[in-house]
């Protein structure tokens, strides 16, 4: 999260009301790649939106070996795993949604670039954070003060 100075900061600079600039939290996500997946497929997982992205925490999980019938040690593990990643330069528009398609619950559609990302907040109220915090860095993006959030952030 971003220090409550730098927040003060960004609003004197740009004349606008105390919102939540960075935002943390869980989301509901299909697997990447899968944007129409099953319900039971979707997980609940970690993701963080800053100047750059809306982005998908991913985890290192154990390595996982195996001894075959030979006795050699087999990797198992799944070693790459993807994480679903939104460039806030891609960003068309972020909007609540309410689909069938969807888990039930607050629903986040944003449009990019390359097609739609459809995630589920925990609650209509994470849902207006992470929406007050896209909205307000595609802003920022798009009016070209980038280098000026980026500068704020890291002070």
């Amino acid at each position: 999260m971003m220090g409550a100075l730098a927040i003060q900061q960004l609003n004197a600079l740009l004349r606008l009301p105390l919102l939540q600039i960075l935002d943390e939290g869980y989301l509901t996500a299909p697997p990447v790649g899968n944007t129409i997946a099953p319900h039971s497929d979707r997980k609940r997982t970690e993701f963080f939106v800053n100047h750059e992205a809306l982005q998908q925490v991913v985890r290192a999980e154990p390595k996982q070996v195996s001894r075959s019938l030979s006795g050699r040690v087999v990797d198992v593990g799944n070693t790459e795993k993807k994480a679903i990643r939104v460039d806030i330069a891609d960003i068309i528009s972020v909007s609540s949604c309410a689909d069938l398609t969807l888990p039930p619950g607050a629903g986040l559609c944003i449009n990019t670039t390359s097609g739609s990302v459809f995630l589920v907040a925990d609650s209509w109220e994470s849902l207006d954070g992470w929406l007050d915090a896209i909205r307000l860095l595609y802003t920022i993006y798009s009016r070209g003060k980038t280098d000026v959030l980026a500068d704020l952030i890291t002070t």
